[in-house]
């Protein structure tokens, strides 16, 4: 039984015919006829009985006909659902993000969509990168946007990624320090081990911090969990640290300074990360495009 043999017995019965109800599905009487008998076969007993004046519904008919309509109303239902999904009229996107990108981000990048598309639910989950590729690679989520993914991870899991953009990395130091007041644009071999605030393990800006500054292993008593704790420790006057541009592009600290490096500037590249066998829904697809433009203007 499929939806088509209801939809064409559900006609019948409203027609009072199977000619009205050929004239109405488009189709010749002789495959009504058919769908009748396939029916009445598969369900073991007579559905409509032959009269005068057109068809007439048996007791089996019309217990039928109560399902039939509940079932077809369900796929009207469920078809508008769907319709609203791709007018981005409704639907939910569930993704992640790093945290040293979610508070910078998020809202640049939400409030534009949400005034756009109210009707769309957004779940983010702020996690760090191996929590994301766990989760992406569960079906947990539809995608991620994180600064780090090994290829052995994307081979693992099979994942896909997609630059968004590419990011830079600035000097944040005292406004008394004297990489903060020399003339010339640091460079990040400049900075000091002893004085380098990171942030703490399973953080790709960390990895990528004691990368930039050819540190090999950070000072435990320098390290926090946030960027923000990072600026208020610069400010603090406890050392320095290198920060995204996004964590700084809006923010101003009295005590800190900070300052771009001299060429060639480090960065960090943004991702998308999803699984390979996934597409993007069409939502997701629209909430991506608004990463396409000049963050760092």
């Amino acid at each position: 039984m499929d939806l088509k043999q209801l939809r064409y017995f559900k006609e019948v019965v409203a027609a009072g015919s199977m000619s009205g109800a050929a004239r109405k599905c488009g189709v010749s009487q002789p495959a009504i006829s058919q769908t009748m008998a396939e029916l009445e076969s598969q369900l073991g007993e007579q559905l409509v009985t032959r009269g005068r004046l057109g068809v007439v519904t048996t007791d089996a008919g019309r217990l039928l006909l109560r399902h039939a309509e509940r079932i077809l109303m369900e796929e009207d239902n469920l078809l508008r659902q769907f319709a609203a999904r791709g007018e981005m009229q409704s639907g939910t996107i569930n993704f992640g993000v790093i945290p040293t990108l979610a508070p910078y981000l998020l809202p640049l990048l939400l409030s534009e969509f949400h005034a756009q598309h109210p009707g769309i639910t957004i779940e983010v989950s702020e996690n760090r990168t191996p929590d994301l590729i766990r989760r992406i690679s569960e079906g947990g989520m539809e995608f991620a946007i994180l600064s780090d993914v090994t290829p052995d991870d994307q081979r693992r899991f099979a994942l896909q990624t997609k630059l968004l953009f590419t990011e830079p990395l600035l000097l944040a130091a005292p406004r008394q320090h004297p990489l903060a007041l020399q003339d010339q644009d640091p460079n990040p071999s400049d900075l000091d081990a002893a004085e380098l605030i990171h942030l703490s393990d399973g953080h790709c800006l960390r990895d990528q911090t004691l990368q930039v500054c050819q540190v090999d292993h950070g000072d435990r008593r320098l390290q926090c969990d946030q960027l923000e704790t990072a600026l208020a420790m610069v400010e603090a006057r406890l050392g320095v640290a290198v920060v995204p541009k996004l964590a700084v592009r809006d923010q101003a600290r009295t005590g800190v300074t900070v300052r771009p490096f001299a060429n060639p500037a480090p960065s960090r590249k943004v991702y998308l990360l999803k699984r390979k066998s996934s597409k993007l829904s069409k939502p997701a697809e629209k909430l991506v495009k608004l990463l396409g433009g000049d963050l760092f203007a």
